[in-house]
């Protein structure tokens, strides 16, 4: 009975956060894309020259060969459990951003020793706040991203998200729990640091302007173009804008099977990380040719239950092999330095 009250109540918590005005499937965020979705659609009927209606529109977005594909239905079941039942036990397993700033302001005060805080222009700290938040929460997406590219054994965890063979705003939270907890993780741990050393200089009370309870760069974000990322529509930033932000072009090109698309565009607001580090592949203008998805898979992605559990066997098989090999390697030391077994070395 507890155990189900607690599940109740997380759930009723977690539609809050994901339906309220703040949430990131609520009503300012939802018709934040319909209306880019619109502004889309009308520019690509007047770029071809051809008349535009409210049937045009609806075929156009929720095509029904996307929004119906087998793809898009394990999708759905996925954004259901992971956003709105496993999440509340998510948070039980994921540091806080304030804990993490109290951690910090706590180890400088014992490595510094406590100080006056600085006299700034309240606007001014503010301002900083708000750049250097964003900036912390994309350097630790693109750096959790990357490890889940880049390392064998966690791509097997990511590459559920990248199965993915058509794009809707419910392909967001199609995703393995682990990855979830690592990407919660790595962002309190970059945003609470970075709190801790402005509350440190500045003094409590450090913050950053705010839209609807979030930082207000991230929610302008969220209620323009944010859930387009994972979408159909090629709408492409080129130029300076496409080296700072990621548009829904750039995102999709990070889900292409296409070697040449493969690991790039990590970030997610921002591509100026990208840039910095070489991950960045800027879009044309024009629609290239893409494919989603990770290649034949045999139908190995065709269920939630795959998708949960899968990962795990896979992650354990990299495990062994990479065993394997330190003992393999371990033995050609021993060897090479006069022909000694682990009994003996012992």
């Amino acid at each position: 009975m507890a155990f189900a009250n607690w599940l109740w109540s997380a759930i009723v918590d977690r539609f809050e956060l994901t339906f309220g005005a703040a949430g990131a499937y609520g009503a300012p965020a939802l018709a934040g894309a319909l209306a880019c979705s619109l502004a889309y659609y009308l520019w690509r009927r007047r770029a071809r020259g051809r008349p535009a209606s409210a049937r045009g529109f609806v075929r156009t977005v929720f095509a029904g060969r996307i929004v119906w594909n087998p793809s898009s239905i394990v999708d759905m079941k996925m954004w259901v459990l992971n956003g709105l039942v496993l999440a509340g036990g998510y948070g039980y397993l994921a540091f806080g951003n304030v804990f993490c700033r109290d951690a910090t302001l706590a180890g400088l005060d014992a490595g510094f020793g406590a100080h006056a805080p600085a006299a700034w222009p309240v606007w001014t700290v503010l301002a900083m706040a708000t750049l250097f938040e964003l900036l912390a929460y994309e350097l630790a997406y693109w750096f959790g991203h990357f490890l889940f590219h880049r390392i064998p054994a966690l791509w097997e965890f990511h590459k559920v998200h990248h199965s993915a063979e058509v794009m809707t705003t419910f392909t967001e939270m199609r995703q393995h729990p682990v990855e979830i907890l690592a990407f919660m993780n790595l962002i309190a741990i970059a945003t609470g640091a970075v709190f801790g050393v402005m509350t440190y200089v500045f003094g409590p009370g450090v913050q950053p302007f705010t839209l609807l309870n979030g930082n207000i760069l991230l929610m302008l974000f969220l209620v323009t173009y944010g859930h387009l990322r994972h979408s159909h529509m090629w709408i492409p930033f080129t130029g300076v804008a496409g080296r700072i932000l990621q548009s829904p072009a750039h995102h999709q090109i990070h889900h292409s099977d296409n070697p040449a698309h493969w690991d790039k565009n990590l970030g997610f607001a921002l591509a100026v990380w990208d840039w910095a580090f070489g991950t960045l592949y800027v879009p044309t203008r024009e629609r290239e040719r893409i494919r989603f998805g990770v290649g034949p898979t045999e139908g190995q992605f065709s269920t939630v239950a795959r998708n949960y559990l899968m990962p795990f066997a896979r992650f354990g098989e990299h495990v062994g092999r990479g065993l394997r090999r330190l003992a393999s390697r371990r033995r050609a030391r021993l060897a090479r330095l006069g022909g000694g077994s682990f009994a003996e070395e012992r």
